[in-house]
């Protein structure tokens, strides 16, 4: 049975007057005006890594220093690495279980995402993820992940929105196709078609773009099309990065958002080169 706290005390002068006193503390309650000045508790910070393992999987996510700057982006990105990579780990455990049950060894899974900023302008962010996921099988899997956020707004936008509502993407469709060409062609030392190779040519419209910066003037110079392996070609041949010049670009973009391009771009590019050492 819960009993009653009662402000009470016993008969004596000695209790009456300890009972005073042990009321006064036990039945006061600060006012409201009191309790609104007390100092709130500071938020932690968030944190720009997560590094865990044990005996069925790795993880890491890896977040860039700048993301700090945006806290609402730098949160929501490592929120979402955070639920992705324990998702991942406890997937990892049931399936190796089920796996050593069938008599089946195999190495730890793994799984890293590791996002950049490729580029700023005065109004908006682009980033982007490499993630690298193995679990099982002869190789590991390479996706990419790409956002744009609005630094006034503090959202995300979709990247269509930087485009003309309708927009005709043909001529950066075929842009696309030609250099996917080439640089397969590259890679092979051979010519190869982009119909020889089996997979279709990729759609403006449905890839995945990051913004490019200028050396000068703050704004993007050009947007580059990310192409992980099995979008445009076979898993052998690695991701692509397809850059499209402000000179196609021109008669598609958004009046909102065309003034945050100009300029040349950097040569650099956001993937690694798939040919360095």
């Amino acid at each position: 049975m819960t009993q009653t706290r009662k402000c009470l005390t016993g008969p004596t002068l000695a209790g009456l007057a300890l009972g005073a006193l042990l009321a006064v503390s036990a039945c006061h309650k600060a006012p409201k005006d009191d309790q609104a000045t007390l100092p709130a508790t500071p938020a932690a910070p968030v944190p720009l890594t997560i590094a865990s393992s044990n005996p069925d999987a790795q993880v890491n996510l890896t977040l860039p220093e700048p993301i700090k700057l945006y806290p609402e982006l730098h949160a929501r990105l490592f929120n979402e690495g955070q639920a992705t990579l324990t998702a991942f780990m406890d997937q990892a455990h049931k399936d190796r279980a089920q796996n050593s049950a069938d008599g089946i060894e195999e190495p730890p899974y793994y799984h890293s995402i590791v996002w950049k900023i490729a580029a700023q302008t005065p109004r908006l962010v682009s980033v982007f993820s490499e993630e690298d996921d193995y679990q099982g099988g002869a190789h590991p899997n390479h996706t990419l992940q790409t956002l744009l956020w609005d630094k006034t707004a503090k959202t995300e936008v979709a990247t269509k929105r930087l485009f003309k509502a309708g927009a005709d993407f043909r001529t950066i469709d075929s842009y696309l196709c030609h250099q996917v060409e080439a640089e397969r062609s590259k890679r092979a030392g051979e010519p190869v078609s982009q119909t020889g190779s089996g997979f279709a040519c990729p759609k403006f419209s449905e890839s995945r773009l990051v913004l490019i910066p200028t050396a000068a003037s703050g704004k993007a110079g050009a947007i580059d099309a990310l192409y992980a392996p099995y979008d445009v070609g076979p898993y052998a041949e690695g991701p692509y990065e397809i850059r499209v010049p402000l000179p196609l670009l021109a008669g598609v973009l958004a009046p909102e958002y065309a003034d945050q391009f100009g300029g040349e771009p950097v040569k650099d590019q956001a993937l690694t080169d798939p040919d360095a050492e």
